[in-house]
């Protein structure tokens, strides 16, 4: 649940509220301290005081007031509300704020007495308990009539910088909870602001930029989705590249294997046309292998049309069926070896057709190709003035072929792509046999090997 922005916005509510309930007390002290040491320092609050007292005097003599009139003083004091005054000799004569009071209970009793009383009261209870309570100086004032008497000065204005410096307080702990919840906001926006800009990014085609994972909310979540999008892409993407390479390489190769029999179409059509045959069989077996080759180029052209038809094929289709091997044996004497003899090549075979004993599960067309571009690389390179080592043998597993020719001096100069190499190697390979191709000395050795079926 903490990794929701909801829940995680409530915990930092909570937070906020806690930190800014703890911090009020401090701030409103240290505060109340600041007016403590300035506004209502023991050296203000006296030159205050002091002002004060000067202007009254000077109100009392302009205004010819004494002790026996104090309506003007009374009317002047009230004048700021702020302000208390209390004057007083051996009893309590001038109190602005309990004047009202005073006035009323002189009225209501009618005698010297009771109001000596009040006074000795007033005397006793509240004029000692003013100076105790607020701790304040006594100052001199005299009247018109040359009467002196003791001033105590209070002043209520300063609770006003008391109240002002509280709701100050007040206020910096609701902008220390807001400063935390946007702080948390910002962050949040931030992050989102950042991957605003790194979706940019993607969108120009930089698909290996990777987009900042922060935390593990919905924004997390939602930057994580993008980089999981983006690696699809990327791997869709080279998917797409692999399939279009092995198009390409499917395509090379069909072109390159085509190219084979039709080579040899022509030769057996140049034996023909220039009689190079001993009977009228030679000639029905030539008519024959020509009509094989054709079918045969007929149906590679078929797979380069299905290629250009079909976007989607990335390989082909293997039609394996089950061949003894001493046909296949029999089939390479026949076809194979018969045409490198008319190439001009002394052909030794190392095999009898009766002593294999075995099948093989293959591909016959593919076989073929795999034959077709060997005898090809041996017409391409081999020294014809040598003879050409065929040898095949049966094991309990598997099927052995080989071709063993001497290298011509002139067969490094001869362009090669090496693509024949590659469709036998991964033709056999489909079988689950193997084909290698290497030199040993100064002859090239073709070898291939194919399983035998139970």
């Amino acid at each position: 649940m903490t990794n929701k922005l909801s829940t995680q916005l409530v915990i930092v509510v909570v937070i906020a509220m806690i930190i800014a309930y703890m911090s009020f007390p401090f701030i409103i002290r240290f505060s109340y301290g600041i007016i403590e040491r300035t506004i209502t320092s023991p050296e203000a609050i006296e030159q205050d005081e002091t002002r004060f007292i000067w202007m009254l005097q000077e109100f009392v003599i302009d205004n010819n007031i004494t002790i026996d009139d104090l309506t003007l003083l009374h009317d002047w004091v009230s004048s700021d509300p702020n302000i208390k005054l209390t004057l007083f000799a051996n009893n309590l004569i001038f109190d602005s704020e309990y004047e009202n009071l005073f006035r009323d209970f002189y009225d209501q009793n009618n005698g010297e007495r009771s109001v000596t009383a009040y006074n000795q009261y007033l005397d006793k209870q509240y004029i000692s308990s003013l100076i105790r309570e607020y701790n304040s100086n006594l100052y001199d004032l005299e009247f018109a009539d040359g009467t002196l008497v003791n001033a105590l000065v209070l002043s209520d204005r300063y609770s006003l910088y008391y109240l002002w410096a509280y709701y100050a307080s007040l206020g910096l702990s609701v902008l220390i909870f807001i400063l935390i919840c946007l702080f948390f906001v910002r962050l949040k926006l931030r992050y989102l602001g950042k991957l605003s800009q790194e979706l940019r990014i993607l969108e120009g085609g930089d698909l290996d930029y990777e987009l900042t994972e922060l935390g593990q909310d919905e924004l997390f979540e939602l930057a994580q989705g993008i980089n999981q999008l983006r690696l699809s892409l990327i791997a869709r993407k080279m998917e797409e590249e692999k399939t279009k390479e092995a198009h390409q390489k499917l395509m090379t190769a069909l072109a390159h294997d085509l190219r084979t029999p039709l080579t040899s179409l022509i030769g057996y059509l140049e034996l023909m046309l220039l009689k190079r045959y001993n009977d009228e069989e030679q000639l029905r077996h030539f008519l024959i292998t020509t009509k094989r080759k054709a079918f045969q180029i007929r149906e590679m052209s078929d797979k380069l049309f299905e290629y250009f038809l079909s976007t989607e094929k990335t390989g082909e289709t293997y039609r394996k069926e089950t061949i003894k091997t001493q046909a296949l044996i029999e089939s390479l004497i026949d076809n194979q070896i018969f045409d490198l003899e008319n190439s001009g090549f002394l052909v030794k075979l190392y095999a009898e057709p009766e002593a294999f004993k075995g099948t093989c599960l293959i591909d016959p067309e593919f076989l073929q190709r795999v034959l077709d571009n060997t005898l090809s690389n041996i017409r391409k390179y081999a020294n014809r003035e040598k003879p050409l080592d065929v040898i095949a043998f049966e094991t309990d597993t598997f099927l052995h072929i080989e071709f063993i020719n001497a290298l011509n001096q002139n067969a490094y100069s001869v362009e090669s792509t090496a693509l024949g190499l590659h469709t036998c190697t991964k033709i056999m390979q489909e079988h689950g046999g193997s084909y290698q191709g290497y030199e040993q000395g100064d002859k090239y050795v073709s070898r291939m090997i194919m399983p035998l079926s139970s």
